[in-house]
């Protein structure tokens, strides 16, 4: 009997479901109809269940001039097996980097560091300390 108790005492592990960039950019390009979303113009984030957060470093070089007019940031949340897509011109996060919290800034591979709520109240604002709580919520693709 007490196989069965120690059994019946473990706790449930639920099926999450595992997604790397590869496969969420394929997902939401099938999604698109067609190969919109590549590695390069694309960043991928699974939400951080502590925090209520999803994370992310992009290339202070991607966001330049004359590189990529869009970024795609790829928001997975594991639990629901939700991917959600924002779709962000590089003109906003130039515009908006002083509100943005810059890591190595004066070093060889500067990034801008995001972290994307997922609290209703702060629904996808930036929540960086060193941050102005920029929203992203207005990119959010259907």
């Amino acid at each position: 009997m007490s196989g069965r108790a120690d059994t019946l005492n473990k706790p449930m592990h639920r099926n999450v479901m595992k997604l790397d960039k590869k496969l969420a950019i394929a997902r939401r390009n099938q999604d698109l109809g067609g190969a919109v979303l590549g590695v390069n113009n694309t960043h991928f984030a699974v939400l951080d269940p502590k925090r209520n957060i999803w994370w992310f470093d992009l290339p202070v070089p991607r966001l330049q001039v004359g590189q990529y007019e869009w970024l795609h940031l790829l928001l997975h949340t594991p639990e629901i097996d939700q991917l959600l897509h924002l779709k962000v011109t590089t003109v906003f996060m130039r515009d908006h980097m002083e509100g943005l919290e810059v890591r190595n800034a004066d070093k060889r591979k500067p990034t801008v560091s995001l972290e994307l709520s997922a609290d209703k109240d702060s629904f996808l604002k930036d929540m960086r300390p060193k941050g102005s709580n920029l929203g992203f919520a207005a990119f959010l693709q259907k």
